[in-house]
């Protein structure tokens, strides 16, 4: 694993790929060495159209995997030396035909493992050794010349990458060492052919597919998992590098740096909020700049700064003064901004000790510092004669924001003109000024900012960061521009593709932080801005949560005076729905079905009432769901709740006979709601529903945490159902192998006497208002399962017609002896219908043990109380049902 790149000093020592082949690489076409060794069935189905005489094998890797013994030496002759070969163009490009002379090949595939392979080490062992890769970039550039047909060969060398990397995934009992040293060469050569197909001239066609190298590298629980939170990472940290990075390189060096945070305490963290940076504002003081500092406190003058806001359209910036010779001879000037007036607006984490809530004021060596600090910066950012430059001011919300609310709400109403005018935006985080810009790599100094600083965890540091025009961070001797940095990482991917996935990887953190406004340096993105919004939120936290509408109305340009002057965070999140549909045209339907946590305000019940990951208690949904819930625009709010154009269904219960109740035999079993089975009898479709979130949320439970929640729940679909005014609405962009997410929801009543703007009376007389309840799994059954079902449903009927389920009914004392004897008879009467079906109808036999297991006889009779007490038919609405979902 010595082709990934590090760190100048790794966090753990790199682990080494022990050499396990048994065989040498045979020099033949890459696509089938399987087939040439006889072990074409390890190749999986969806791959097999690019291996000949492969397609008649059995695969069953699945059922019976092939030892490891067995399977790791043959990958790592076929897919690292035999893929190392095949960029190297020595292999055969089919039978008996190569590139170059075959004695030439035959020797350079023989020197691969003179220079790949080590002698014997202490251990007793070999290991492989990727230097020879790193140096391979020029023969394969004038391999290249010799084929007639570039464009069929960088297609082929994709394809074999793309087979490697399957062929990879689908295997699952590799050494670590082993699975991710073929990974680190797939990732190496791809990037390296991609860039090269960019870079054509003239240009060669060849379409572009992505790969999986990194995939699993930081999975939960795994060994890099175990390894980085041992080192002081914390668990919402690596959560977010999963879902933010795709890079094997990108995982790998940013895992391997050191932590300068290696203290903190994170023993209260989630995967989806870090407490350790979380501050008390009761207890919270400002630090001093070093341990045992006892300097005063130096404020501003606080009604200089209040006049400003509240007499002008502008807000106050501060000039530092330096007013004798002693280092703490200074003052701070209040003064209003104007145009032309250059300044540095400090982005902080509070945490580190800048911040102040309650007074306008900081230690005195805190001040002295971040003065001098925008001085060298001045000189590092500006050209020209010392003599005519204009001194820099700073501003910094612990100055410039007054602690009473009226005056800081009139300051957060400007904070986006104060990020927008500023000169630069310098960023202040602790975890950044320890290393020397000039001695570090850029690629760990960009991972160190994008990937695992507090500053781009906290909320009010997005903002800070998306609005400015020119960046900066502060290290350990100077401060450096991150578009320059950015520039520099390029420059080095350029040399080393190993880091070009990196900068890649970067590139798309720095564009989602500088993605919704044009105007700064470097490339933007044109996504929507809600779903830039989402992701740039997705693992950001706030102590105070009304503050969330705030900054979220400053980064997408809302009225953050109509905002701030809603009395809770509830209502300021209301309006910022409000303010987006108005500024958007529309809301996308679909977070109706995605939701966790949602508002509690009558009409607005349907949106979510953070989109912070951080801000939801037991989170379900994972980064891409929350990004895609919001794609789309074709939604209105109402004060009925979300106005939606959408299929769906009602669902009607009957009792199985009639007169019957809809549970003719309570207390039969004591069964867990995990799934019940509708009826369309228009189609002739079967279908089952699945509560969402205890599907989502069953895999990480013990089963007293499942128990727990099946008794407080208390068959919840069950008792929607049974009212008769359930309906499911269909998100039908998530329809797959006949499985869609539904909303389901209870019809309520509209007044008589209701009217509004936003619903026309046609709308109003054609659409239904619903309470959204929760998210659904709706799928729909196949042949033999609606064999089975429409057989066990038979066996209902005929119990249910009964005499004995008739006299059950009559019974009111359940605990009494009638009550017992009678339910003994029915349970009886159900034992012998199940005992006929298992005689006279074996396909139902066969597809209970097919789909719940073998030996069932015994236990099958409870499946008629359990699934079929009554029917549950659907009933489909027009495609276009009008909805009013609150």
């Amino acid at each position: 694993m010595d082709l990934l790149c590090e760190p100048n000093s790794p966090a753990a020592p790199p682990r080494k790929t022990p050499f396990v082949c048994t065989e040498d690489w045979d020099g033949g076409p890459f696509l089938t060495y399987a087939v040439r060794k006889g072990m074409a069935r390890v190749v999986p189905p969806r791959l097999r159209h690019l291996v000949p005489d492969a397609s008649n094998e059995p695969y069953l890797e699945v059922i019976h995997p092939t030892p490891k013994e067995e399977i790791q030496p043959l990958l790592q002759t076929w897919l690292w030396f035999g893929l190392f070969a095949e960029m190297l163009g020595l292999n055969e490009t089919s039978p008996s035909h190569r590139m170059i002379e075959d004695a030439l090949a035959t020797e350079e595939i023989r020197k691969l493992y003179e220079v790949c392979v080590s002698a014997a080490e202490e251990d007793g062992n070999r290991y492989i050794s990727a230097k020879s890769v790193l140096e391979s970039s020029q023969i394969i550039a004038e391999r290249m010349q010799l084929v007639p047909d570039k464009r069929e060969r960088l297609t082929y060398m994709r394809d074999c990458l793309q087979f490697a990397s399957l062929m990879t995934l689908s295997i699952s009992d590799l050494d670590e060492t082993v699975r991710y040293s073929i990974c680190a060469l797939g990732e190496y050569f791809s990037t390296g052919l991609f860039q090269a197909i960019t870079l054509s001239n003239p240009k060669v066609d060849v379409p572009i597919v992505g790969f999986s190298w990194h995939q699993n590298y930081m999975r939960s629980g795994g060994n890099m998992d175990k390894q980085m939170l041992q080192q002081g990472w914390y668990p919402s940290e690596i959560e977010k590098l999963r879902s933010q990075f795709i890079g094997l390189n990108t995982m790998h060096h940013i895992a391997q740096l050191q932590r300068p945070n290696a203290n903190q305490d994170h023993s209260n963290c989630t995967r989806h909020l870090c407490t350790a940076f979380q501050m008390d504002i009761k207890t919270y003081k400002p630090s001093h700049l070093s341990d045992g500092c006892s300097c005063d406190l130096i404020g501003i003058d606080e009604r200089a700064t209040s006049l400003i806001l509240r007499s002008t359209d502008t807000y106050p910036i501060i000039r530092f003064d330096q007013i004798g010779e002693g280092v703490d001879d200074f003052e701070l000037v209040v003064e209003p901004y104007e145009p032309g007036v250059p300044y540095v607006a400090l982005s902080h984490v509070w945490a580190n000790g800048l911040g102040n809530p309650k007074a306008n004021s900081l230690p005195r060596c805190q001040i002295k510092h971040v003065a001098q600090l925008i001085a060298s910066m001045q000189i590092e950012a500006e050209t020209g004669d010392a003599e005519y430059r204009t001194q820099y001011r700073m501003w910094i919300d612990t100055l410039c924001c007054p602690v009473e609310l009226g005056g800081k709400l009139i300051a957060l109403e400007r904070i986006a003109s104060v990020y927008l005018n500023a000169a630069h935006v310098l960023v202040l985080d602790a975890s950044l000024t320890g290393f020397d810009p000039q001695d570090t790599h850029p690629a760990e100094l960009m991972l160190r900012v994008y990937g695992a600083s507090p500053w781009m965890r906290r909320l009010w540091t997005l903002q800070e960061g998306a609005l400015t025009k020119s960046l900066y961070i502060q290290f350990a001797d100077k401060a450096v521009n991150a578009y320059a940095l950015l520039v520099k990482l390029w420059t080095a991917a350029n040399s080393d593709p190993r880091y070009m996935k990196i900068w890649q990887d970067i590139l798309g953190a720095y564009n989602e932080l500088q993605g919704f406004f044009s105007g700064r340096e470097g490339p933007t993105t044109n996504q929507s801005p809600l779903i830039t919004l989402q992701r740039a939120l997705q693992f950001r936290t706030v102590s105070v949560a009304s503050d969330e509408p705030l900054c979220i109305s400053t980064l997408m340009k809302l009225d953050t005076k109509y905002i701030a002057a809603a009395p809770d965070a509830e209502t300021r999140m209301a309006r910022v729905w409000e303010l987006i549909y108005k500024s958007q045209g529309g809301l996308p339907s679909r977070v109706i079905f995605y939701a966790d946590e949602l508002l509690s305000i009558p009409g607005w019940r349907w949106a979510p009432r953070s989109l912070l990951g951080s801000a939801v208690k037991d989170p379900v949904l994972g980064v891409d769901e929350r990004v895609l819930r919001l794609v789309g625009d074709d939604g209105i709010p109402t004060p009925l709740g979300l106005k939606v154009a959408l299929p769906g269904c009602r669902l009607l219960p009957r009792p199985l006979v009639a007169g019957l109740p809809l549970h003719p035999w309570p207390g039969a079993i004591n069964p867990t709601e995990d799934q019940i089975i509708l009826q369309d009898t228009r189609s002739g479709k079967w279908y089952r529903i699945m509560d969402w979130y205890r599907s989502k949320k069953i895999a990480s439970w013990t089963a007293e945490e499942l128990s727990a929640f099946d008794r407080e729940q208390n068959h919840p679909l069950c008792r929607e159902v049974d009212t008769g005014k359930c309906v499911l609405l269909y998100d039908e962009k998530s329809r797959s192998d006949e499985t869609i997410m539904t909303c389901m929801g209870q019809i309520e009543e509209v007044e008589e006497e209701f009217g509004h703007a936003s619903i026309t009376s046609a709308e109003l007389q054609a659409g239904l208002r619903i309470h959204r309840t929760r998210a659904v799994i709706m799928s729909a059954l196949g042949d033999d399962e609606i064999r089975m079902m429409t057989a066990f449903r038979e066996m209902a009927g005929v119990v249910a017609m009964d005499q004995e389920t008739s006299n059950l009914q009559a019974i009111e004392d359940r605990d009494g002896e009638d009550w017992k004897s009678c339910m003994a008879k029915i349970k009886d009467k159900m034992k012998e219908a199940v005992a006929e079906a298992w005689k006279s109808r074996p396909e139902v036999r066969q597809t209970v043990e097919d789909t719940i297991g073998l030996d069932m006889e015994e236990y099958m009779w409870a499946f008629i109380p359990k699934v079929f007490s009554h029917d549950v038919m659907v009933e489909e609405t027009p495609s276009d049902q009008l909805w009013f979902v609150d």
